[in-house]
């Protein structure tokens, strides 16, 4: 939180420092000096209350003392208040105070940061559009350092929000040349390296400007950080490489210090291995355990921490499985699988070491120490999905899945975060997941039904058979479509038959087969969806990629091709966990996505987005994330990306693309 002290008392010192040099010119010299001391005590009595993290009552204070003040100063202390309560994302009342703010009275300023936090609140509330227009003019190179700031700031979440993660970056860069020699520099700087951090070293290197200049310096930097994990051994040396190339970069000696204590698990080390060796398991199991060999035969010989391996099939031993592999003298633990045995783990008040589960439990009021939970969770998918599509100007949803268990899980889930940003639910149907079939669903999702009955109702009043092809509703934006391949190949042409054809629809990985099937991918039409970055690595120079790992291991294109990826990932993720815990909001760029902790050390994937046309896949960036990653869940950035749910119109600028397209032939 002391970031957010430095610069709210950075704003308020500017703010009070204007007020008491004289804020037009028709203020006299005596009354300027008698000003002064009264805005010191202010300034003082405000610090106090932020430095306490009493944020509420510096707001009020600041409020209070402006109804008692004429303009200019009651302006410029109304402002102040607003930029407080914009910090911990209280929007209504930022709102409020810039109701009272008459554009009239206020100076060029003033007007200039009025503007700003229209742009914030309009960003909480994803109007993007707004925000955008808001945003425009840039202030001037002659402007206050802190509006210069602030805008910066505000341009790169905006840019965060549509995607474009490359602009994102280029705007912390400019920010950072104005935060030279604080604390906030360092927090800026490890933002922009988890912004870039999230792009892929393909985009990197094919968007890198030339000449490469700050932000290419930056690029390069990210790049060498990404691979620390698959070559620990070089990065010192990678590192003084880049430091030739870039002599005068601002990149901060703090900022690399968590990745010089980031050390690999060597030889000394011993991880236990807790996997089902029998019973519905054990496919997934063994796919995991390969991805997470491989991962571990890529380290050196000497940094080979050694394996154990336990047979976790009774989630009802579980404890104490975990206590025997404590014991027996584990310094870090890897699994269970099975959802019942980390619930077991997830109740356990007697942790000693860190274990990472492949699974998720229900989450609990309070984060069990030590137990950190990974999983390929289908929920955070439909997530994603509803964040993508309000992202992209929709508000009015259709939801098409199977009526079992898993189909009423992705149901929840978008529609839990679909309402929660304010989009419209406009139907839901279910379809049998065992039939072939799907009118019925699909007529009553289109309103078709409804419209057949209007046209026999009206048959029946005039007495003649009409020729009238029912119509589908017009009201809706998209199909959120939940269903697999097989699923997904029978239910497109239906949904085209019956005049659905212009809906965008939208689904998750279960979509994709995961291998290439051209042909029959051609039955899915045009369909949006998130999956696993690794299925899409082409031409990849990495022994971890999928075209190289599939030379040894053929089934890494088969039907567990993303368990192959966790099992990558969950060995990767082991000397990553404490950094993700003390560095909020960093990032781990994965083979199953972005990998971020939230704040009950449950990992979520930022995933790939994906567009199948005629049976072929192409990629265009990550999905974008209305939670900020780079900040977590649990402070104040995660406040302030908090949307309203008072339904107000979204923005429909066309998303940038924060990456190139790479096509991927027959995926």
């Amino acid at each position: 939180m002391h970031i957010i002290h430095r610069s709210l008392l950075l704003m308020l010192s500017l703010s009070l420092l204007y007020l008491a040099q004289g804020c037009a010119p028709v203020i006299k010299q005596e009354q300027k000096q008698a000003a002064q001391p009264a805005d010191l005590v202010l300034q003082a009595r405000v610090a106090a209350l932020i430095e306490a993290e009493d944020y509420a009552a510096a707001a009020e204070l600041l409020e209070s003392t402006a109804q008692l003040s004429n303009s200019p100063k009651r302006e410029s202390l109304y402002l102040d208040a607003a930029e407080i309560w914009s910090e911990v994302g209280e929007w209504d009342k930022v709102e409020a105070l810039l109701l009272m703010l008459k554009p009239s009275l206020l100076s060029d300023e003033l007007v200039t940061r009025r503007r700003m936090l229209q742009a914030e609140l309009a960003l909480s509330r994803r109007d993007l559009d707004l925000a955008f227009d808001l945003l425009q003019p840039p202030p001037s190179s002659e402007s206050p350092v802190s509006l210069r700031q602030r805008y910066h700031k505000i341009m790169a979440e905006f840019f965060r929000l549509t995607g474009n993660l490359l602009e994102s970056a280029r705007e912390l860069v400019e920010l950072d040349s104005l935060l030279r020699g604080s604390d906030a520099q360092l927090a800026n700087q490890k933002v922009l390296v988890q912004t870039l951090s999230t792009m892929t070293d393909t985009a990197l290197a094919l968007l890198q400007p030339k000449p490469p200049g700050a932000l290419g310096g930056w690029m390069d930097l990210v790049r060498i950080l990404k691979r620390k994990s698959e070559d620990p051994t070089h990065f010192e040396s990678h590192i003084e490489a880049w430091r030739e190339d870039f002599p005068d970069h601002t990149a901060l000696p703090e900022l690399l210090t968590d990745y010089y204590q980031l050390q690999v698990i060597d030889q000394s080390s011993h991880v236990a291995v807790l996997l089902p060796q029998s019973g519905p398991y054990i496919k997934v199991a063994a796919a995991v355990r390969d991805g997470f060999l491989a991962a571990w035969y890529q380290q050196p010989a000497e940094k080979r921490p050694a394996l154990r391996f336990y047979d976790s099939s009774d989630p009802e031993q579980i404890v104490a499985l975990y206590q025997q592999a404590v014991l027996r003298g584990a310094h870090m633990i890897v699994g269970p699988l099975a959802k019942k045995a980390v619930t077991r783990l997830q109740a356990s008040k007697n942790l000693q070491i860190p274990i990472l589960a492949l699974n998720q439990a229900e989450r609990n009021t309070h984060p069990t120490p030590n137990l950190f939970q990974f999983a390929l969770s289908p929920e955070d998918e439909a997530e994603q999905i509803a964040e993508r599509a309000w992202l992209e100007g929709h508000s009015a949803a259709l939801v098409l899945s199977p009526g079992d268990d898993w189909g009423n899980r992705l149901y929840r889930s978008f529609r839990k975060r679909w309402q929660s940003l304010g989009g419209t639910l406009l139907e839901h149907q279910a379809y049998a997941a065992n039939g072939n079939d799907f009118s019925r669903p699909i007529r009553q999702l289109l309103n078709i039904d409804e419209s057949e009955a209007r046209k026999q109702a009206l048959q029946r009043i005039i007495g003649v058979p009409m020729e009238t092809e029912p119509r589908p509703r017009a009201d809706a934006h998209f199909i959120f479509l939940a269903a697999r391949a097989q699923k997904g190949r029978q239910l497109r042409p239906q949904l085209n038959f019956h005049h659905a054809g212009n809906l965008p629809v939208f689904a998750t990985s279960h979509i994709y087969n995961s291998a290439a099937d051209r042909e029959k991918d051609k039955d899915l039409g045009h369909i949006k969806f998130v999956d696993t970055p690794w299925l899409f690595e082409e031409n990849s120079q990495s022994k971890l990629s999928r075209d190289q790992l599939g030379k040894l291991i053929p089934d890494v294109r088969g039907h567990y091709a993303r368990l192959y990826a966790m099992g990558i990932d969950a060995f990767n993720l082991l000397p990553h966990l404490q950094l993700m815990v003390r560095q909020t909001g960093s990032v781990l760029n994965g083979k199953t996505g972005n990998l971020y902790l939230d704040g009950f050390n449950r990992l979520h994937r930022q995933l790939a987005w994906a567009e199948m046309k005629r049976g072929v896949v192409s990629i265009t960036g990550y999905a974008p994330r209305l939670e900020n990653p780079t900040y977590g869940y649990q402070d104040r950035a995660a406040r302030m990306t908090t949307p309203s749910v008072d339904g107000s119109p979204k923005g429909t600028r066309p998303l940038p693309r924060n990456e190139p397209p790479v096509p991927t032939t027959g995926r």
